[in-house]
């Protein structure tokens, strides 16, 4: 019999309230992943030029590929640290959907390619490649904080960035450096949430930490948004 709901120590930040219902609804680690899409949209909106069609379809992508995929590939091969939380849950179907989520995030990201730009490929490509191996740690190197910055913060920045006005500049790479540093201060912060490793004091610390983390992203995020909009 699972342990009880009382008895289980916070591992993760979202493991709480609603999000420890269900194994599908946590599986899209909504607090996370609208951080993700508010610094994707800090990128799309400081590019020369701002186009709406190109950002909904950078979104999609990155819900399909990022939100879904990995994630989900991601509970599943942590099997052994979620299973105490959802012991009913369904392994071969959530990591069926994220392989065929990741799979729609890059038709997405071709298309985008045959619309805008063939050297938006190399983004498609590589994202793909992140998303179905970081979560299942291989290769080794690729599941460390750098990689966590490389696939999580760097790139989608870039390629948000590049697909609006189709151009690289020093801006777009400095932001995208940044925002790949923010993420992995975000991921340390989360891993210091862990009640397993760490007192008290300091997982409390860490949540209060990623909260104001997460509103300062979604307020620059959405003012940004507001200024390219109106």
């Amino acid at each position: 019999m699972a342990m009880s709901e009382t008895a289980l120590p916070l591992v993760e930040p979202d493991l709480v309230g609603v999000w420890r219902k269900n194994v599908w609804w946590f599986g899209l680690r909504w607090p996370f992943s609208m951080v993700l899409f508010s610094w994707v949209t800090v990128a799309s909106t400081l590019a020369p030029e701002f186009h709406l069609d190109r950002y909904l379809l950078t979104m999609l992508a990155g819900f399909f590929g990022l939100v879904i995929g990995a994630h989900y590939i991601d509970i599943t091969a942590s099997k052994d640290k979620y299973l105490p939380y959802f012991p009913k849950m369904n392994r071969r179907a959530i990591r069926t959907v994220g392989v065929l989520a990741v799979l729609a995030g890059m038709a997405v990201g071709v298309y985008m390619s045959l619309l805008y730009s063939l050297w938006f490929l190399v983004f498609v490509i590589l994202g793909g490649f992140f998303a179905l191996f970081y979560p299942i740690e291989k290769p080794k190197w690729l599941h460390t904080y750098p990689g966590f910055g490389i696939a999580w913060g760097f790139m989608p920045v870039l390629a948000s960035y590049y697909i609006q006005g189709t151009r690289i500049d020093l801006l777009g790479v400095g932001l995208a450096v940044f925002l790949g540093i923010t993420v992995v201060e975000m991921h340390h912060m989360a891993v210091l949430t862990n009640e397993k490793d760490y007192s008290t004091e300091l997982t409390k610390n860490a949540r209060l930490l990623l909260k104001m983390h997460r509103t300062a992203a979604y307020s620059i995020g959405l003012i940004l948004l507001i200024s390219r909009l109106v």
